[in-house]
């Protein structure tokens, strides 16, 4: 019996969609749990990179994987004593509503104008942190002094 054309290579290709995604998510989450980051910082640029997704979709699915990571993450910090609840409250009802009016936006802003804003926000954001981290010294123990 003869296999259809093709059937072999893009079952192949769903595997490495699947693998990828996989990474692409482990990654993040270790990322989002460690540093608070994992959405846009990650997975935009790897859901559109290594999966191929528009700047759209990758930013829609990102926000989707999001809610997950950030409920497991955020769980972890209050258990951990490093969440601020009255912040979170304020902060997290004008997100809402700022990432409503966000979302529609997308409509009205062309593929490589998210790119390109993108791209801006995350060259602004990584030039502050690194400045910042040159000019402070060392404040966090080493593990073994933080262990005793």
């Amino acid at each position: 019996m003869r296999r259809a054309r093709g059937t072999g290579n893009a079952r192949g290709r769903c595997h490495v969609f699947w693998l990828v995604s996989a990474a692409i998510g482990l990654f993040a989450g270790v990322l989002g749990g460690l540093l608070g980051v994992g959405g846009g910082i990650v997975m935009v640029p790897a859901f559109t990179r290594l999966l191929g997704l528009s700047a759209r979709q990758a930013i829609g699915t990102s926000m989707g994987v999001i809610f997950f990571t950030a409920i497991s993450a955020s769980w972890r910090h209050w258990q951990l004593g490093n969440l601020r609840p009255e912040i979170v409250v304020v902060v997290a009802a004008l997100s809402v509503i700022g990432a409503w009016f966000g979302a529609s936006l997308t409509a009205y802003v062309s593929e490589r104008a998210l790119r390109v804003v993108f791209a801006i926000f995350l060259l602004i954001t990584a030039t502050d942190m690194l400045n910042k981290a040159w000019r402070m010294g060392s404040d966090v123990p080493a593990p073994a002094a933080a262990a005793r």
